[in-house]
């Protein structure tokens, strides 16, 4: 079974930049579009988990968080970096998701809006990777981004080789 990782923070919910409080603790918190469908989805045949480098929420906050956005039961996992202690695209923290969910690197795919830390990064540890990449920025040669995560469901049961050198928007 394959494994994704989704980033928090702006991958999967609506980030809030320099609020120094966890984000189940914010006012108002809302999913990104189609997320819930994307993960209700992918589900079907795949696990998901969340890698987040979040600092101000622990693993019960993120939880809570998720769950006020319908988004906590498609969820298996959280790799938080309060918890691992590392932060990626570090290959301690990837090493660690792997070894925790007992699958080789070429199993997991990361799914983030950070083209460094998310994209980049994850390549460079060994996983596949897909940009989520809602603003259209241009898509640099070897990576695989998505402009929605509706597109996620398709592109994984197409058998797409996430990493390969398509570019889709």
């Amino acid at each position: 079974m394959h494994h994704y990782l989704f980033d928090w923070g702006d991958t999967l919910m609506v980030d809030q930049p320099g609020r120094p409080e966890p984000m189940c603790d914010w006012p108002e918190v809302q999913a990104v579009p189609n997320a819930v469908l994307a993960l209700s989805q992918l589900t079907t045949f795949a696990k998901c988990h969340l890698a987040t480098n979040a600092e101000a929420s622990d693993q019960d906050q993120i939880r809570i968080a998720l769950a006020s956005v319908g988004l906590d039961n498609w969820i298996d996992r959280l790799f938080c970096f309060r918890s691992i202690g590392h932060r990626k695209p570090s290959a301690e923290f990837f090493g660690f998701v792997a070894d925790s969910l007992s699958v080789a690197k070429s199993d997991m795919t990361m799914v983030g809006d950070g083209l460094e830390k998310d994209v980049l990064g994850a390549m460079q540890c060994g996983l596949n990777a897909i940009w989520y990449n809602p603003k259209r920025a241009a898509v640099p040669a070897g990576i695989v981004a998505i402009a929605d995560l509706s597109e996620l469901p398709s592109l994984a049961q197409r058998g797409h080789a996430p990493g390969a050198s398509s570019r889709l928007l």
